[in-house]
């Protein structure tokens, strides 16, 4: 199965909106373990499942290599990417990240990040990426492993959403799982869990333009009526206006590192 069918939330303009909010919330997280974890000044480093180039331009800012492959199955999301982070020393692809052209060989560096939560067999996965390694090169995970908040509107939009996309044959909270199949791996570097805590009107913004991407799918309105729904948007929409020190949400990130 490929990931743009796997693939739940879209490529829109909104969707591409969303993302873009994501990766400011999640960038130093996200730098501080690329920072941490990959060599510096690579020869071939590679994004997977890219988006529309939010991670591209972090993974080339912070590590400087040679040569960023940015790969998403979206023709949008890789125009995108191509005039955010094109130019001399990046290039955008458009390849399904199960199904790499040769050209995606011998990474130093393969990041991924909230990309297994959305393939049907993630360790699969896992092992096709390893394989696209050199010799000395580093796979980077970086999948949520909890979300926690007391804040009821983003409560529900969170249930609905793990409902969604078990639907699809998905986990939202895919982390521990990932934790209990790779601990004992022998291509294991590090296993780690980072924990941060932005407002709850950014996470319910975020929530909001996702929600936008899916609520009108079968699986979505077979399960919930249309007031329902409503209610949920309502909700988020007005714990998007919080002040962003406000009843935080908190989200702890599992990030590992596996060699060749």
């Amino acid at each position: 199965m490929s990931p743009s069918s796997d693939y739940t939330f879209g490529d829109s303009e909104l969707a591409a909106r969303r993302l873009e909010l994501l990766g400011s919330a999640f960038q130093e997280t996200t730098r501080n373990f690329i920072a941490s974890a990959a060599p510096a000044e690579p020869a071939l480093a590679v994004d997977l499942g890219s988006g529309p180039g939010h991670t591209t331009v972090l993974l080339r800012e912070t590590l400087h290599p040679a040569l960023t492959l940015a790969v998403d199955f979206s023709p949008a999301y890789v125009e995108q990417t191509a005039e955010r982070a094109g130019g001399e020393g990046v290039e955008a692809i458009e390849a399904d990240v199960l199904d790499l052209p040769e050209r995606v060989t011998g990474a130093d560096v393969i990041f991924v990040r909230m990309l297994l939560t959305h393939l049907r067999d993630p360790l699969a996965a896992v092992d096709l990426w390893r394989e696209r390694l050199g010799p000395d090169g580093v796979l980077l995970i970086e999948e949520v492993e909890s979300i926690a908040t007391e804040e009821r509107p983003l409560v529900r939009y969170l249930d609905l959403q793990r409902a969604m996309l078990t639907a699809n044959e998905n986990r939202l909270e895919i982390g521990p799982g990932l934790d209990q199949s790779l601990r004992d791996h022998p291509a294991l570097r590090s296993n780690e869990v980072t924990t941060f805590s932005p407002g709850a009107g950014v996470a319910a913004r975020m929530f909001g333009m996702n929600f936008g991407t899916w609520r009108d799918r079968p699986e979505v309105t077979a399960a919930n009526d249309a007031a329902e729904l409503d209610a949920i948007a309502a909700g988020l929409g007005r714990v998007a206006t919080a002040p962003e020190d406000a009843a935080p949400i908190t989200w702890q990130m599992r990030q590992l590192v596996l060699g060749a």
